[in-house]
C-alpha cells in the first residue's frame, strides 16, 4: 500500500486545488452577480430551485457512480450495464420535471422554477457522457487528471454564469436568473469533453441483470443516503422561505454558505479521496481504523483555523462580501459555526462506511437526520417566529449533535476504533483551535477598525497562533505539511 499512500497524499492535494478554485470562482461569480445584476430576492428564487437539484441528481443517478467506483473492475459489460441504468434514471427524471415543472413552480409561487428544473434535467442526461471514465479515474486514484478537467470546467462555468447574468441585465431581465442553470450546464459539457480526452471510454450494447441487481442494491443505498442528505440540508431554505419570505432565504443562504458550505467544500476534498481509498481495502480491512483516524485528523487540521476565523469574523466578512444584511446574518453564521465544528468530522464517516460496503449504516444516519433536522427547523420557526431565520440556525445547533453521535458510533464499530482513541487523536488539534480562538477574539476586540482592515489583521493572527500551537503540541510543522502535500512520507510527525 506504499504506492497507494503516496497517491492518496497527492490526490488530496489535487482535489484540494480543484475544490478551492471551484469554491472561490463560485463565490466570486455569485457575489459579482449580486452586486451588479441580481437582487437578493432573485437569488432566493434561484436558491429554491437549486435546493431541488441535488435531489434530482440522486434520483437520476441511482448511485451508479459510487457502484462503478466500488464494483467496477474494468469489465466493460458490467460498467455498460451500470451506465444504462444511470441513463434510464436521468431520462425518467427529465420526463418527470417536464411534466411536473408547472405544478412545482405554482407550488412555490414562482413559475420560473419549473423552467429552471427542466434545464437541470437536461444537464443530468448529458452528464452521463463522463460518468464511467470519471469513476474509473477515481478508482485508479487519478486525481491529477480529474483536477485539471475540473479547473477548466469551473472556469467555463464562471464565464457562462457571468455572461448570462450580464445579458439578462442588459435586455432580457428574465434571463438573469438562468445564469444559475446555464453555468452548471456548461460545466457538465466541459467536464464530459475533458474526461473523455483524458480517459477515453465507450460503452457496449449489453446489459447483465445479475450485475444490475448487485449494483442497484448498493447504489440505491448510497443514493438514498445522499438524497436524504440533500433533503435535510436544504429543508432549512424551504422553512425560511415559507416563514419569512424570499429575501430572508437569500440572506440566510449567504450566512449558511459562509460557514457550512465552506466546511463542506473543504471536507469533500478528504471525503472524495477517502471513498475510493476505503473501497480498495477488500483484503486489508485492518487498515480501516488507521485510515479513519488519518483522514479525520487531516480534515480537522485543515478546517479548525477556518471555523475559528469564520466564528470570530463573521460580521466583518458578511459586511465586506455582501450588501448590508443586518445583525441576524452575523448571529446565524456564528451559531452555524457550532455545527461546522461537527461537520468537519462527520463528512469522512459516510465515505468510509459506503467505501467499505456498509452503505446501510450511512443510510440510517441520513434517515435519522432527515427526520430530526427538518422537524427542528419547523418547530423553531413556529416557536420563535420573531427571532427571524436565526431560529433555524439554533435548530441546527440543537439537533445535529444527536445524529452525529449515531453516525460516529457506527463508523467506530465498523473501523474497530475505540472512542477513547478517536478522541485522543483529535484532542491536540482542538486545543490548538481553542488557543487560536482566544487570540482571534483578543485581536478583534483590540482593533476598532473598518471591517476590511480588521479581517486582514485577524487572519494572520489566527494562522500564526494555530501553526505555532500545532508545532508545539502536535509537532506538525509547515515543512512537514508541505512534505505531505508533495507525497513525501512525513518524518516530522510522531508515529
Amino acid at each position: 500500500m506504499g504506492h497507494d499512500d503516496r497517491k492518496l497524499r497527492r490526490g488530496t492535494a489535487w482535489v484540494g486545488i480543484a475544490s478551492g478554485l471551484s469554491g472561490t470562482l463560485d463565490l466570486i461569480t455569485t457575489v459579482t452577480c449580486l452586486w451588479l445584476w441580481l437582487s437578493p430576492a432573485e437569488l432566493g428564487v434561484a436558491t429554491l430551485a437549486g435546493a431541488l437539484l441535488p435531489v434530482l441528481e440522486r434520483i437520476a443517478g441511482l448511485g451508479m457512480s459510487a457502484a462503478m467506483v466500488r464494483q467496477g473492475d474494468g469489465d466493460r459489460r458490467a460498467l455498460s450495464t451500470m451506465l444504462w441504468l444511470s441513463v434510464a434514471g436521468s431520462c425518467a427524471v427529465l420526463a418527470a420535471v417536464i411534466g411536473l415543472g408547472p405544478q412545482i413552480g405554482a407550488a412555490f409561487g414562482e413559475p420560473i422554477i419549473g423552467g429552471l428544473l427542466v434545464g437541470y434535467g437536461v444537464k443530468l442526461v448529458l452528464q452521463n457522457a463522463h460518468v464511467v471514465p470519471e469513476a474509473l479515474l477515481r478508482r485508479e486514484l487519478g486525481f491529477a487528471a480529474l483536477t485539471q478537467v475540473r479547473i477548466a470546467a469551473s472556469l467555463a462555468d464562471a464565464v457562462a454564469k457571468l455572461a448570462v447574468a450580464y445579458a439578462g441585465a442588459h435586455g432580457h431581465p428574465d434571463l438573469r436568473i438562468w445564469c444559475f442553470v446555464i453555468g452548471p450546464m456548461v460545466n457538465g459539457a466541459a467536464t464530459s469533453i475533458g474526461i473523455q480526452l483524458r480517459r477515453p471510454w465507450r460503452p457496449v450494447l449489453a446489459f447483465d441483470t445479475a450485475v444490475a441487481a448487485t449494483a442497484l442494491r448498493y447504489g440505491v443505498q448510497v443514493a438514498g443516503g445522499e438524497l436524504l442528505y440533500f433533503i435535510y440540508t436544504n429543508a432549512d431554505y424551504l422553512v425560511v422561505g415559507a416563514t419569512w419570505g424570499k429575501a430572508a432565504v437569500g440572506a440566510y443562504r449567504l450566512a449558511y454558505e459562509l460557514v457550512l458550505d465552506v466546511v463542506r467544500l473543504i471536507s469533500l476534498v478528504t471525503a472524495e479521496v477517502a471513498f475510493p481509498a476505503f473501497a480498495r481495502l477488500v483484503s486489508e480491512r485492518e487498515r480501516a481504523g488507521e485510515l479513519l483516524i488519518r483522514f479525520t485528523r487531516q480534515n480537522a487540521i485543515a478546517l479548525v483555523p477556518v471555523v475559528v476565523f469564520l466564528a470570530v469574523e463573521a460580521g466583518d466578512l458578511l459586511a465586506v462580501l455582501y450588501p448590508p444584511l443586518g445583525p441576524a446574518a452575523t448571529t446565524a453564521a456564528r451559531i452555524l459555526c457550532i455545527v461546522g465544528g461537527l461537520r468537519m468530522l462527520s463528512f469522512v464517516l459516510p465515505a468510509m462506511l459506503a467505501g467499505m460496503g456498509h452503505a446501510g449504516d450511512a443510510l440510517l444516519y441520513h434517515l435519522l437526520a432527515a427526520i430530526l433536522l427538518p422537524a427542528g427547523f419547523v418547530a423553531a420557526a413556529r416557536i420563535a417566529p420573531a427571532a427571524d431565520y436565526v431560529a433555524v440556525a439554533w435548530a441546527w445547533a440543537a439537533t445535529y449533535p444527536i445524529v452525529f453521535g449515531v453516525l460516529l458510533q457506527r463508523a467506530l464499530v465498523r473501523g474497530r476504533v475505540a472512542l477513547a482513541r478517536y478522541l485522543r487523536s483529535l484532542a491536540g488539534v482542538m486545543l490548538c483551535g481553542a488557543g487560536a480562538t482566544a487570540a482571534a477574539i483578543a485581536a478583534h476586540a483590540a482593533l476598532p477598525a473598518p471591517a476590511p482592515v480588521r479581517l486582514l489583521a485577524v487572519a494572520p493572527v489566527v494562522l500564526a497562533i494555530y501553526l505555532a500551537l500545532l508545532a508545539r503540541i502536535e509537532r506538525i510543522t509547515p515543512r512537514s505539511v508541505l512534505r505531505t502535500i508533495r507525497g513525501v512520507p512525513d518524518e516530522d510527525r510522531p508515529r
